[in-house]
C-alpha cells in the first residue's frame, strides 16, 4: 500500500502537463533504492525532437535515435536497468519527433548529462552529434540544445527532490 502511494506521488510530481512517462515507472526506478539516503532526487528527461541533424547515411537519410548517459554522479533508472537510456529509432528522418521521457534516480552531485544522437544501421550506431546538458533546477520549459556537429535537440527536464514526493 505504501509503495502504491509513493508511486502515485512520484508520478504526479513528474507531470509535464501533456506527456507522462511512456514506460511503467517500476521499470525505471527501483523503489527500494529510492528509500536510501544515497538517492536524493528524481530527474525526468523528455527528449522531444531533433532538427536539421547531420546525415551520416550513405543511402537515404539517417535513422536517428538518442542515448542519455555520462552523468557526473551516481544514477539508476535508465531503460537499460542502469545509468543509460536509449530511445526508439525514427527511420529516414533528419528532424525526428521522439517525445520520450526517461526517469532516473540521481544523487545530489549530478548536475549534467550527455545526449548522443546516433544513426541506426551502422555497427554500434554511427554518431550524428552530441550535446552536454548542464542541469538548472529551475528549468521547466523545452529548450533547443545545439549538437557538436550540426542540428539541435529539444529537451526539457524536471529535477524533483525525493523529500518532496516521499513520505
Amino acid at each position: 500500500q505504501q509503495s502504491m502511494t509513493t508511486l502515485s506521488r512520484v508520478r504526479s510530481s513528474l507531470s509535464f502537463h501533456h506527456h507522462p512517462p511512456p514506460q511503467p515507472l517500476k521499470t525505471t526506478i527501483n523503489m527500494a533504492a529510492a528509500m536510501t539516503t544515497e538517492w536524493t532526487r528524481l530527474l525526468a528527461i523528455t527528449v522531444e525532437s531533433g532538427k536539421d541533424l547531420k546525415n551520416v547515411d550513405w543511402i537515404g537519410q539517417s535513422d536517428p535515435y538518442f542515448k542519455i548517459s555520462d552523468f557526473n554522479g551516481k544514477v539508476i533508472g535508465g531503460n537499460d536497468g542502469g545509468d543509460k537510456a536509449k530511445s526508439a529509432v525514427v527511420e529516414n528522418d533528419l528532424s525526428p519527433e521522439w517525445m520520450e521521457t526517461h526517469i532516473f534516480l540521481v544523487d545530489k552531485q549530478v548536475d549534467r548529462f550527455k545526449i548522443r544522437v546516433k544513426d541506426e544501421g551502422v555497427a554500434g550506431g554511427k554518431e550524428i552529434g552530441t550535446a552536454t546538458i548542464m542541469l538548472d533546477t529551475e528549468h521547466q520549459e523545452a529548450k533547443e540544445y545545439p549538437l557538436d556537429t550540426q542540428g539541435t535537440v529539444t529537451i526539457k527536464y524536471k529535477v524533483t527532490d525525493l523529500g518532496d514526493v516521499m513520505p
